[in-house]
């Protein structure tokens, strides 16, 4: 049997949350013995969009992480589960026995993700478990299957593109086997105007350089005269330098810890 991966990539995901009402359209009041028990219908999401605001009025963003069980290889609940009740399928699906589960409760602390759930009437934990009764019959997950912008993928492991993945919480080592693309890096955002005329200045050049690595990225002002330099690194410093025909250049720098917004950047003219 073939290892099987997860991807979701964040950019495509509009928070519409259909994969979370397909979930519980799926598990809700339904047993797929061995792998799961009923899911309760309120209480728990087996997965869930987690939102991040980013940034600040005027210039503001919304990310959406569809967030669930990471099928861990080395998954820090099969160690920590005092009844062998969490295992791990010859594909890769990490699931809890519901028969065997006793209710112990240390699952639930040792996940890094906080995915494990605990059923309070069947007196068990429960989480994602992939759809594996939908798997084995050749269907894919249900929350694949309802996404309209294939923000979540399901297949054979080394079926995707491998460029720009990256996982969650990497230093746990837990080696999940969900992939993600687009995970949320800072940015740098401005407005850039003309001083005298106190209107937006479009077309304007930013040149971000990266000062550990001299690492730079050019972009231009768009029609509001707003910029985002996207994909940069917490901890990092950046020297942020505009530039506009006619106009006295400006240099800002940033030691970036989060999304930041250096607001209204006025050029002055020649």
């Amino acid at each position: 049997m073939f290892a099987k991966e997860f991807v979701v990539n964040v950019d495509n995901c509009t928070g519409c949350n259909m994969c979370t009402i397909s979930c519980k359209d799926e598990h809700v009041d339904s047993s797929y013995e061995p792998w799961s028990a009923p899911q309760p219908e309120i209480g728990q999401f087996w997965v869930d969009i987690k939102q991040q605001e980013r940034g600040k009025q005027p210039r503001m963003r919304m990310s959406y992480m569809p967030t669930f069980c990471q099928h861990c290889a080395e998954a820090p609940c099969i160690d920590n589960c005092a009844d062998d009740a969490i295992k791990t399928r010859d594909d890769g699906i990490v699931w809890i026995d519901p028969v065997a589960c006793t209710g112990c409760g240390k699952c639930g602390p040792a996940c890094p993700y906080d995915v494990i759930f605990f059923n309070e009437e069947a007196q068990i934990a429960q989480k994602c478990n992939g759809c594996a009764h939908r798997v084995d019959e050749g269907l894919l997950p249900r929350c694949v299957e309802a996404c309209p912008h294939e923000a979540i993928l399901f297949g054979d492991k080394g079926t995707f593109e491998q460029e720009n993945n990256s996982v969650l919480k990497p230093e746990t080592g837990a080696d999940p086997r969900v992939i993600w693309r687009g995970l949320p890096k800072p940015w740098i955002a401005g407005c850039v105007v003309d001083a005298e005329r106190d209107e937006v200045l479009s077309g304007a050049t930013v040149k971000v350089t990266e000062v550990e690595s001299d690492k730079q990225l050019e972009l231009k002002t768009d029609e509001f005269g707003d910029f985002y330099a996207k994909e940069l690194e917490v901890g990092h410093t950046y020297k942020v330098e505009i530039l506009h025909d006619g106009y006295e250049p400006t240099i800002r720098k940033v030691a970036l810890e989060t999304d930041h917004d250096l607001g209204t950047v006025i050029l002055a003219g020649f």
